[in-house]
């Protein structure tokens, strides 16, 4: 957030306008989240912006597979057949009315360009077009619906027992003989050992795509380029990027008894599989667009690959992709997997990776949609880690070989001799107290100091517990306390996470289960024992399947708060195939989503070769309603939340014979609202005879979470006749003085030994934004959250975009402030809205949040936080108080401005605040360097920088000044869009003659960008070629006023000055006459105030002259005065 208050050398900073202006210190730091202000680097000039939109144009024929299903539905089980006749005629009609619709465009927008057109899971196009376009496009009679091109991250043996596979291919014989798999993703190595062609042979009809990259196993090939993919990106397989889709094919039908030699972060390994090792693989290749993170992939070639898929013949796509949820009627990929699902294909999407950072609904967009079979991450029963070892003789088995999570390998001296690890909790503070086991400060304030005593620990390896403070101020402590290094003990379940940043010390963790295990013992021993390290990674069978990761991403969707994920899967240290060009060696240990969901392929494919006429939404209920328990805990002992675990994790075999199918899989009822009295809302669960299934069921309630006040009415019983159906009306009531909170778990049904599982969701609520008053939305907006009630404590959904609190559970967060509700209309086509904090009183933290109703459960997704969601942008996840929606529909929208508290010392965060807002910002700022001639050394540098829609990012601000070395703003004015580039004695100094470097600046709406807009990854970010000087004479920069502005009143004045030798004087002039003499800077900035009352009304210009021992400099600036 930035402040108001200014620094003391900007305090005569005031712009000679009807506005006053301040320059503003940019905050860098966010808890444990910081961006230096100098970091290497090297900015990359891209492309000039065309300021054009890529948007896919739904028009009104349904697509194939939605036209073959409605017509087909009631007397066909099979998969669609793009090749039959009543198909190809279909297709035809489609292509007529898609050429009568783009010859509509081009009558309407001729700068329009078509770039991909659908047929079979979509009827539409692709479009590339000028932004200010995009309502013209909206209103031509043909198209019905406008989606935006969304932006798409990779979600990055012993497995297949986790889930039973090993079990099914034992009893029935199925290895997934005869089923197509297509990986869409960002390519397959064919040449892998994981993909042995020997016993395979190609189906009738292939191989298909680029034939140089199949075999027998993997018969399709084919690539969809993204924008700014070059040649590379028509390549089905680049061997110098691509890696993931490799992995990801061989956890789904890798071949059976692979040999897999030892690797950097694995050792040897003998017989691994795939889940389904006879499965053939189709490659779809849309990861190939580069970018800062990594190679991303756009709706535009995902629904292309999606529908290429589909005319191949698989039977089912595995998309081990996502980004954050957008509404879902802006979101083309829902209706594209739902006519994945209607042609008969199983969609399989990973869940995301978001939930360490944004907490409850956090999964990501596909497999948010309705027909997609969505996967959470659960743990493997072994890792391949380093390890740490207690020696004594009588440690248990259980503290042998504990994994250790560590971010630089440990000293030498750790591994090849014994050293001491102590519990700092056995250790007597300064306060005669034992030490707090956080190794943290006082409650008042637990980054400070805390009590171990100075060299209390000397050389000793500390066992201290995450979280309280900061990793940063536990390492300072154990400094203090002369300790060697530091083994954490985790505060998320399942196995160790890594320190996410770099400490002075050695440092590691294990999870929460072995740093108890470790605590007891070193108890009882008088808190101290030897240790040893083995630093080599090593198989370490730990027997702890099942535990949900805490990175696997967490429902309820944002948007209508359903029931998501489906089912888990393991996804944590996974073994499989990848490219030596790219990771070093053939095989990899991976985690992630992305691992997960092909495990659920692979189980698919299964099902799929026993039950070839099961329709996409019948395997999904036999997975789901058969799936076990997930683990919510390290020791198995608390199965997770449905809202973590989906219906569970898979169990293959239980899934082969589910008995009933159920329609739907999973009961969201969204949200009951008792605000004016007791609500209720209901929804028919039907179930389905699948085989063995008739007979009496009983209904039942495993509840997981229950408000106060809540209720769950089920009939006592329900009988399905052979090849039956039957309804179970289940209907969910709040009293008026009902709890507020969530409400999930499971319905069961039993018939004897059988019980099936339906998972259910529900929030009782009761919406302070319903309460206050609400005022319309202005351009500009000042308020302040120290007035008024506070009737809003918590925002959702997502639920923790500020990351989880330092005790990881409990509240999410504490917005305290009085918050303060503006509302405002979208009646038109546009690629954006939001809302911007540009300024804020000393020491507040004042934060937007955009909701879509008055409701503060109603967050328009990660764009309504206050945070930055773009995952490309380097102040990603930092609370820049800046909200809005993309794409949104033409609607009422809220936005609510709130304060929270330190999250360390509950300090109020409240104050005053102008709030800036907009509508359809689809342009980058503008920037240019003043500074272009400075003096040899660490002169101050300063540029201008404009954004006349959301406004400028001042954290984006970097200047390249050396080779990889980016310079970021220290301080930042909205008003004149001054930012001065102070260098510090850490950075390196600017040398003599000329370099061409670079800066980079975004808006306050790039930090919203799920979306792409047009061709440029970063629609609204401006990264342009700038020239630096570097002279060993003295220089001088006017900075304020502006160039050719009118002035009035009392006029600040401002250079920017430097010298090789010190500064003697500074003079201002106007004409001849001298306005003030400045002998004293800041940061190389000098200022004055002219008092042009005594000025003669027109044309001035201003001099300013710097003398310097050895030299002096002047500049000259234009300026008009005004009356």
């Amino acid at each position: 957030m930035r402040r108001l208050a200014l620094l003391p050398l900007a305090a005569a900073l005031i712009l000679a306008s009807s506005a006053s202006a301040t320059l503003q210190p940019i905050r860098r730091t966010y808890g444990e989240r910081s961006l230096p202000r100098v970091r290497a680097g090297t900015l990359k000039i891209p492309s000039a912006s065309s300021r054009r939109l890529t948007v896919l144009a739904d028009l009104r024929l349904p697509p194939l597979a939605a036209y073959n299903r409605n017509l087909f539905s009631a007397i066909s089980t099979t998969g669609l057949n793009v090749r039959s006749s009543s198909s190809r005629a279909y297709l035809a009609r489609l292509a007529r009315a898609q050429r009568v619709a783009a010859a509509e465009l081009r009558r309407a927008i001729p700068s329009a360009r078509i770039a991909y057109r659908y047929r079979v899971v979509m009827d539409g196009f692709a479009v590339s077009l000028p932004a200010r376009k995009l309502p013209a496009l909206a209103r031509l009679p043909a198209v019905t619906k406008i989606y935006p091109s969304v932006r798409y991250e990779l979600d990055t043996n012993r497995s297949p027992a986790v889930i039973g596979a090993d079990t099914m291919w034992a009893t029935t014989g199925d290895r997934g003989d005869g089923v197509k798999i297509g990986i869409v993703d960002d390519g397959i190595d064919q040449s892998n050992a994981f993909f042995n062609p020997a016993g395979f042979s190609y189906p009738a009809g292939f191989p298909r795509g680029a034939t140089a990259y199949t075999t027998p196993k993997v018969i399709v090939a084919r690539a969809y380029p993204g924008p700014g993919s070059g040649a590379q990106g028509k390549l089905p397989l680049d061997r110098r990027s691509s890696f993931h889709g490799t992995h990801v094919a061989g956890i789904a039908a890798g071949d059976a008894g692979t040999n897999v030699g030892p690797g950097l972060d694995h050792p040897a390994v003998a017989g691994l599989s795939g889940i389904a090792p006879r499965a053939w693989l189709g490659s779809y290749r849309v990861f190939n667009t580069p970018t800062p993170t990594g190679y991303d992939a756009f709706t535009p070639q995902i629904v292309a690959a999606f529908e290429a898929a589909v005319n191949d013949g698989m039977d089912v796509i595995n998309f081990s992709g996502g980004g954050p949820e957008a509404d879902p009627v802006s979101d083309a990929l829902v209706e594209a997997v739902h006519n994945v699902a209607n042609a008969g294909v199983v969609p399989v999407i990973s869940a995301g990776n978001d939930r360490d950072d944004w907490g409850l609904g956090s999964v990501g967009s596909p497999g948010t949609a309705p027909d997609a079979i969505s996967v959470a991450a659960v743990s493997n029963s072994h890792v391949f880690a380093p390890s740490l070892s207690l020696t004594t003789s009588d440690a248990p088995a259980t503290l042998k070989n504990i994994p250790f999570a560590d971010n630089e390998q440990v000293p030498g001296t750790w591994t090849t001799a014994d050293q001491t690890l102590a519990d700092v909790g056995t250790i007597v503070g300064t306060d005669g107290r034992p030490v707090e086991r956080h190794l943290c400060g006082p409650a008042s304030d637990p980054n400070n100091r805390g009590t171990l005593p100075t060299e209390s620990a000397r050389g000793a390896i500390l066992l201290v517990s995450r979280g309280i403070c900061a990793f940063s101020t536990k390492a300072a402590n154990a400094e203090i306390g002369g300790a060697a290094g530091l083994v954490l003990v985790d505060n998320r379940p399942g196995e160790a996470n890594f320190i996410p940043l770099q400490l002075p010390l050695a440092a590691g963790m294990v999870s929460d289960l072995d740093g108890a295990r470790l605590r007891a013992y070193l108890d009882s021993k008088g808190g101290r024992a030897p240790i040893r390290f083995a630093s080599s990674f090593n198989e370490l069978n730990t027997g702890r399947s099942g535990i949900v990761t805490s990175f696997s991403s967490a429902g309820p969707t944002d948007f209508g708060h359903r029931l998501k994920p489906d089912v888990a899967a393991p996804g944590g240290q996974i073994l499989s195939a990848t490219l030596p060009e790219a990771l070093g060696e053939p095989f990899a240990v991976f985690d992630g989503t992305s691992m997960s969901a092909p495990h659920v392929t692979g189980a698919v494919a299964l099902l799929v070769a026993r039950h070839p006429s099961w329709t996409p939404a019948e395997v999904k209920s036999a997975l789901m309603s058969t799936a076990g328990a997930a683990w919510g805990d390290t020791a198995r002992t608390q199965e997770a939340s449905v809202l973590l675990e989906g219906a569970g994790l898979v169990n293959v075999p239980r899934a082969d014979d589910p008995k009933l199918f159920t329609t739907p899989v999973s009961l969201s009822f969204e949200d009951l609202d008792v605000s004016a009295g007791a609500a209720r809302r209901s929804l028919l669960l039907e179930i389905r005879d699948a085989g063995g299934g008739a007979g009496v069921w009983t209904p039942g309630l495993q509840a997981q979470a229950a408000t106060s006040g809540s209720f769950i009415d089920l009939p006592a019983s329900v009988a399905v006749l052979p090849g039956g159906t039957a309804e179970i009306p289940v209907v969910v009531r709040a009293d008026a003085s009902a709890a507020t909170g969530d409400d999930y778990g499971f319905i069961t049904l039993t018939r004897g030994s059988d019980v099936r599982r339906v998972p259910y969701y529900f929030a009782v609520e009761r919406p302070g934004a319903a309460i206050g008053p609400v005022l319309p939305l202005k351009r500009f907006q000042t308020g302040d959250t120290r007035t008024g009630t506070s009737n809003i404590s918590q925002y959702r959904f997502p639920a923790s975009p500020f990351g989880p609190p330092p005790t990881y559970t409990g509240a999410q967060m504490n917005e305290s402030g009085g918050e303060k509700l503006y509302y405002l209309h979208v009646n038109q086509p546009v690629a954006n809205v939001g809302v911007a904090i540009v300024g804020v009183s000393a020491g507040a933290l004042v934060e937007p949040w955009f909701l879509g109703s008055r409701d503060e459960n109603d967050v328009q997704g990660y764009p309504g936080t206050p945070v930055n969601a773009n995952l490309l942008s380097a102040d990603y996840r930092l609370d820049l108080g800046v909200a809005g929606a993309i794409f949104p529909r033409q609607k009422r929208y809220y936005v609510a401005v709130d304060s929270g508290r330190d999250i360390f010392t509950g300090r109020s965060l409240a104050g005053a605040y102008l709030l800036r807002s907009w509508i359809n910002d689809v342009t980058p700022p503008r920037f240019k360097l003043l500074t272009k001639r400075v003096t040899a050394g660490r002169p101050l540098l300063a540029a201008r920088v404009t954004d006349r829609g959301s406004g400028v990012d001042p954290l984006s601000l970097v200047i390249q000044y050396r080779p990889r070395v980016l310079l970021g703003a220290a301080l930042y004015d909205p008003s004149s869009g001054l930012a001065l580039f102070p260098i510090p004695r850490s950075a390196p100094r600017v040398r003599r003659g000329l370099f061409k470097g670079a800066a980079l600046a975004q808006d306050n709406q790039e930090t919203k960008n799920i979306d792409q807009i047009g061709a440029n990854v970063l629609p609204n970010t401006t990264i342009k070629r700038v020239n630096l000087r570097g002279t060993t004479r003295p220089t001088v920069t006017w900075l304020l006023p502006l160039g050719t502005s009118c002035v009035r009143g009392s006029t600040p004045l401002a250079v920017a000055a430097s010298a090789g030798r010190k500064i003697t004087a500074i003079r201002f002039y106007d004409g001849k006459r001298l306005i003030r003499t400045v002998r004293r800077g800041d940061l190389g900035l000098y200022t004055a105030r002219w008092a042009t009352r005594a000025a003669k009304r027109g044309p001035h210009t201003l001099r300013v002259v710097v003398r310097a021992r050895g030299g002096s400099a002047q500049a000259r600036r234009n300026v008009r005065v005004c009356r």
